[in-house]
């Protein structure tokens, strides 16, 4: 398998652990941005393409950075569907085939911080990148991160999925434990 590029600017930079929303041209990481252009091109004119259209094979070479969320409940509830294995090591566990409410009964308060931002996608319709810092409160980790999420759905619908895009790069001079 292709290895992700993880390499962003100013990483070296002293952490403020914030995460923050970026506009889509602002994406630095390659991959990241590779899967935005696949999303923008299949999309077309329309709000967002559908599922099926971003298929395994269309998104080859990013799918150990995605992660793809059902919709449940008009928006108010998400359910992890499909999860590539370098989001299942940044995040210290799988959450594949969780809910938001079962992932916060495993990492307190994880699932709700996930449903908001989901939720924010899910009711604008449109594309939201995120870059900042993750504490992994397993271990304490700290990684910097830069994520995309794309709603997916029928024409004149709401989305009834969401597809993430996400890098997560070491703090810089921190060891694995």
């Amino acid at each position: 398998m292709q290895k992700a590029s993880v390499a962003f600017e100013n990483v070296a930079e002293e952490p403020d652990r914030s995460r923050h929303g970026i506009a889509l041209s602002e994406i630095e990481n390659v991959l990241v941005g590779r899967g935005v252009a696949i999303w923008q091109q299949i999309r077309g004119l329309r709000p967002y393409p559908t599922r099926a259209e971003m298929s395994p094979r269309v998104m080859s070479g990013t799918l150990r950075n995605t992660v793809l969320v059902r919709v449940l409940c008009g928006g108010d509830e998400y359910e992890m569907r499909i999860v590539g294995d370098a989001i299942v090591q940044a995040q210290g566990a799988s959450l594949q085939g969780m809910t938001m409410a079962e992932i916060d009964l495993v990492l307190p308060g994880y699932g709700s911080l996930l449903r908001a931002v989901y939720k924010s996608a899910y009711r604008k319709r449109s594309a939201a990148a995120y870059r900042g810092w993750f504490v992994r409160e397993a271990d304490d980790r700290s990684m910097f991160h830069e994520t995309v999420v794309l709603p997916l759905g029928e024409a004149g619908q709401p989305p009834d999925h969401l597809l993430i895009l996400a890098v997560y790069a070491m703090q810089p001079g921190e060891k694995p434990r």
